[in-house]
């Protein structure tokens, strides 16, 4: 296996204040990357960025802004532009929203905002970024799925429906890349440890995943050790569907 490294490169990573996308930016710049840090939270964002030092570039702004995606664009293209893209940005809207009710008694607005944020942000960003890519005839984009896609959810619906979304989407990034060697791809996670509640999530192992153990596989996909892998989801659920599927 060749070695991860990720010099003189850069990764555009949304969602990056916290969690998984403030997970994989450590793990990029260690590896050599700068990262292009985005996220909502102005003041989440900056303590990251002061955490992780001079590689780090915060941009803050909205995902569900079409301007915002091309400002993190330009910023990218100051610096030689995108390498990866690892779209992170993301909520289930019923309890971002705190609307824990059923679908068909959800505002309109909660609605929206699952739809902008899980399915319209990604789709945005991948838009602006990917003309780097094509230029550079090199780049990875990166789409954070879910078992809800899978699943379903009839209270924030939204969110399982952004997300399964996202599994046709890197299908069509597969295809308008592949002749300019971009590769695109979705890793899809069951419960994992960014907040304590995922621990009530039943998997195979009886645990949620460690925030690392998702990172590890962003990681090897960006890699050129997955130089052929393409137009894929990658599930990382610790068993979590095998327990739901029917044996004949």
């Amino acid at each position: 296996m060749k070695e991860i490294q990720f010099r003189n490169k850069i990764a555009v990573i949304t969602g990056a204040a916290s969690g998984m996308g403030l997970s994989c930016a450590k793990e990029f710049v260690r590896l050599g990357a700068k990262v292009i840090m985005c996220d909502v939270n102005e003041q989440a964002l900056a303590a990251a960025v002061a955490e992780i030092g001079a590689c780090a570039i915060p941009v803050v702004g909205d995902v569900r802004d079409y301007e915002y995606a091309e400002l993190v664009a330009a910023e990218a293209a100051k610096h030689g532009g995108a390498d990866y893209l690892i779209a992170c940005a993301g909520g289930y809207e019923a309890r971002c929203l705190n609307s824990m009710v059923p679908f068909y008694e959800q505002p309109k607005e909660v609605l929206d905002w699952g739809l902008d944020v899980n399915l319209k942000g990604p789709i945005y960003f991948s838009r602006t970024l990917m003309p780097q890519m094509v230029e550079k005839e090199s780049g990875v984009i990166i789409m954070l799925g879910s078992v809800t896609g899978f699943e379903g959810d009839g209270v924030g619906a939204m969110y399982g429906t952004s997300k399964s979304g996202l599994f046709n989407f890197v299908k069509g990034l597969a295809m308008a890349g592949a002749p300019h060697g971009v590769r695109a791809l979705c890793v899809t996670p069951g419960p994992v440890l960014t907040r304590k509640a995922m621990n009530n999530m039943p998997t195979l192992f009886g645990r949620a995943a460690e925030v690392d153990e998702l990172v590890d596989v962003i990681l090897f996909m960006c890699s050129d050790n997955a130089s052929f892998i393409t137009g894929t989801n990658h599930v990382v659920d610790g068993g979590r569907l095998c327990m739901y599927q029917k044996t004949y």
